[in-house]
């Protein structure tokens, strides 16, 4: 297998021997150092990467100096009446980059023993207690242990999207990471804080329409341990411990 990064028009990605596909949809500049980090992890997990570094979101301060380069690669277009995704509503780019997180995971199934692809957002968040959103189309009902989904959490608005993962997978991710960075860093593990991931506007919707059946989780990772290469490098290697415990 190739270690060789294949250039894109969004970035580049990279071929992987694992059921595990890294993906870092804001890497450009919205969330800093989550390009690194989705790398590295692949590298360390032989996982299959994808990666956009060019394209970044409209409040961007790089925004008005390429206008041209503005789309959110987190923000896809739901037809409702359709019952599809509206590619011609996006950048072209972004339909390229989706398609090539569909043509990995499908080649990543091959390595799963359940025939499902693990495709693992990399995002970034800035918070001083927070060390690790997780994602998942689930959210925390009143703070306690249970979480739901779209379908029956109180707070569901118009989101209608599908639980990515496993309930059960999800809880005990959440453990485990927060086992160690409760103790390291005193930091939280929460689901769907900040980011549920239950609009099917969110990327990791993606992995769960239209045909797709893939496992789907984001992390959004705080700014503290983005922030220099010795704690960028725990948290890799705490994730790869985490999944690697969790789905091989």
């Amino acid at each position: 297998m190739s270690d060789k990064r294949i250039k894109t028009k969004y970035g580049f990605k990279k071929m992987g021997s694992s059921p595990f596909v890294f993906i870092a949809p804001h890497a450009a500049g919205d969330d800093t150092k989550t390009g690194i980090i989705a790398n590295k992890l692949a590298q360390k997990m032989a996982g299959f990467l994808i990666v956009n570094n060019r394209y970044f979101k409209s409040v961007n301060r790089k925004a008005f100096i390429y206008p041209k380069r503005v789309a959110d690669f987190n923000n896809l277009s739901w037809g409702y009446s359709y019952n599809k995704y509206l590619w011609k509503k996006k950048h072209p780019d972004m339909k390229l980059f989706f398609k090539d997180i569909a043509d990995y995971c499908e080649q990543a199934k091959k390595y799963s023993k359940n025939n499902q692809a693990i495709a693992v957002h990399i995002h970034g968040i800035d918070s001083d207690s927070i060390g690790v959103d997780i994602g998942a189309g689930i959210k925390n009902h009143n703070n306690g242990n249970k979480v739901f989904g779209s379908k029956r959490h109180k707070e569901i608005g118009q989101n209608t999207g599908k639980i990515t993962l496993k309930i059960g997978i999800v809880k005990k991710i959440k453990k485990d990471l927060e086992k160690k960075l409760k103790k390291d860093y005193n930091l939280l593990v929460t689901i769907g804080e900040n980011y549920s991931g239950w609009s099917k506007q969110s990327a990791i919707q993606f992995h769960k329409h239209m045909g797709r059946d893939d496992y789907a989780v984001q992390f959004e990772i705080s700014d503290i341990l983005r922030k220099n290469k010795k704690n960028r490098d725990y948290i890799v290697e705490l994730f790869s411990q985490v999944l690697k415990n969790n789905f091989i």
